[in-house]
């Protein structure tokens, strides 16, 4: 049922795109604002209607929902732009956290914006910030590396260049931050105790926000060896310090 404080009359929004961040596990996570953008706009766009619809009727949203993805992206993105000359409202929405992170949001907002159509960000989760905060790792200075490459050399390289690049002597090295998938955690824990050595402080967390999140902090070495007889499960954040070592 429907949270009645969610139920506030809106007034219509101007014409634009409106990035609008979705929770990425619990259903509670999002904002007045962001229900009220998707009962008021014209039409959403999402990377997965399927996943999508579940919160969109969670909340009572009934708006034409549309898809745009990595594989459609380039076809739709001048139908899309019409809609916003023609002075439509229309919200993009992710599969989970705030579009533009790592997912094709960002094809849409530079075409939009190179012909000056607005662009309004409404903000709310994000599991790059949600784990970062609650690491325990410094957050002064992060910096976000996406999901690893897919090829094990392509992954050795980066490991490589990132410590090289924040060597123990360096000053203000940021925390950094990956998105892992289930299936590529082990080998990517793996690599990174083969660049970094056993001893690195890592902080791995799984299943954000949902019943079963988890945090693991530690040695990467024993991170390691317990993913290695656990199969993991969910989506992973990795996250550590180059200098770090405890």
């Amino acid at each position: 049922m429907l949270d009645p404080a969610l139920e506030i009359p809106a007034e219509p929004l101007t014409p634009g795109l409106y990035l609008v961040a979705t929770p990425i596990g619990n259903l509670e996570d999002i904002t007045f604002r962001a229900v009220r953008t998707l009962k008021t706009c014209n039409r959403i766009l999402a990377e997965d209607t399927r996943h999508s619809r579940i919160l969109l009727d969670h909340y009572g949203v009934r708006k034409p929902l549309e898809p745009y993805h990595d594989f459609n992206k380039e076809r739709t993105t001048a139908s899309y732009l019409q809609r916003l000359r023609d002075g439509e409202a229309v919200a993009l929405i992710c599969d989970a956290g705030t579009p533009g992170i790592a997912d094709p949001a960002f094809n849409l907002v530079k075409a939009a914006l190179a012909e000056d159509i607005p662009v309004f960000s409404v903000p709310g989760p994000s599991a790059l910030l949600t784990a970062l905060t609650a690491s325990g790792l410094p957050t002064d200075r992060f910096s976000f590396e996406n999901f690893p490459p897919k090829k094990s050399a392509q992954r050795l390289r980066k490991l490589q260049t990132l410590k090289e690049k924040w060597p123990e002597d360096a000053d203000h090295a940021p925390t950094l931050g990956f998105f892992v998938a289930p299936y590529q955690i082990v080998k990517f824990l793996g690599e990174i105790v083969e660049v970094f050595g056993p001893d690195l402080y890592i902080v791995v967390a799984r299943e954000l926000t949902k019943k079963f999140e988890e945090f693991r902090r530690g040695p990467a070495g024993e991170i390691l060896k317990h993913y290695s007889t656990h199969t993991p499960r969910g989506e992973f954040v990795v996250l550590f310090h180059p200098q770090n070592k405890r």
